[in-house]
């Protein structure tokens, strides 16, 4: 019992020394329930439409700007479905999500977690036009690497998060809260083969904690008008990346790259109502606008199998 009472009051300390400085404000405008598509894990803003996958969802569903669907695409298999999603230890884990320019178009690339399961260590790269193309890419190599570079052991690694700015891409691994960079052409060449020029970058980042359970990237999107990353974090009370938890709430914050260093504290605010902690499992989230560092954003919830949702929310910072 003291050992409970001790964690919980090193996460109340961690918490209030990370927000003593923080000026960011949450406003919730508005959610709205995603009846067709389940266990959503990522959502990008291209091209004026919105793009969201599922962890165990074959579909890549296009949404226009109301957040109506439009399309879905299939981006692999259905063979092994189940109910229409594919169950827990075949699942693809899609989580980290990225806009990205591919031969000088528009595309968007989604990675596998890279947690435990073999299934998890491929990307699919599409190319949107008449009809989205798919190309799936083995990242064995790539995850080995990063796992190598950043120090995480295979319990550790556990991709969530992806953003592109400027000539860099960023993704964000929930073990450990790591952010990992590294130029887009080189990691374009990796890809093709070429894998002597990939060099990479890797900071630690300190995220609160709820009742003793420390935070963890779920999100990102390239705030490209700041260049800032901003990012969902969420706490669900598991001991590892594959069975599911009580969710005790989540957090919405910024990175702001110019000032990125080891043990980096970013802004950040945890989603509440009425100062109490939103039970919400936030996944991802996507930019709509950014003036004056005021954004408009939509951020999706993944239920663990039953409806999505997606919220309306003002960012200030």
């Amino acid at each position: 019992m003291k050992s409970h009472f001790y964690a919980i009051f090193v996460g109340l300390l961690l918490f209030t020394s990370c927000v003593s400085d923080n000026k960011m404000k949450i406003t919730i405008e508005s959610r709205i329930l995603l009846e067709q598509i389940p266990s959503a894990s990522g959502i990008e803003f291209m091209d004026n439409k919105f793009w969201i996958v599922g962890d165990n969802s074959p579909w890549l569903f296009e949404l226009n700007q109301d957040l109506f669907i439009q399309n879905k695409y299939a981006i692999y298999s259905m063979k092994e479905l189940e109910n229409d999603i594919l169950p827990k230890n075949k699942k693809h884990d899609f989580e980290a999500f990225t806009s990205i320019i591919w031969e000088k178009d528009s595309a968007l690339f989604i990675f596998g977690s890279g947690s435990k399961l073999e299934q998890r260590n491929y990307g699919r790269l599409i190319q949107i036009g008449l009809e989205p193309s798919v190309t799936e890419f083995d990242l064995v190599d790539f995850y080995i690497l990063i796992k190598d570079e950043a120090k995480l052991d295979k319990d550790e690694f556990n991709l969530e998060a992806a953003a592109v700015i400027d000539d860099k891409l960023y993704l964000l691994n929930r073990g450990n809260n790591k952010v990992i960079s590294m130029k887009i052409a080189d990691f374009k060449a990796f890809l093709l083969k070429d894998k002597e020029k990939l060099k990479i970058k890797v900071s630690n980042i300190d995220l609160p904690s709820i009742d003793g359970v420390q935070a963890g990237f779920s999100g990102a999107a390239a705030d490209v008008v700041n260049g800032n990353i901003v990012f969902t974090a969420s706490v669900e009370n598991t001991y590892d990346w594959v069975n599911d938890g009580a969710v005790l709430g989540s957090f919405i914050g910024v990175i702001e790259l110019d000032k990125l260093q080891e043990h980096y504290v970013p802004q950040f605010s945890m989603l509440s109502k009425n100062g109490e902690a939103e039970l919400l499992k936030v996944e991802s989230i996507a930019v709509v606008s950014s003036v004056n560092k005021t954004l408009k954003c939509i951020i999706v919830t993944d239920s663990d199998g039953g409806n999505s949702e997606l919220l309306k929310i003002t960012i200030e910072y």
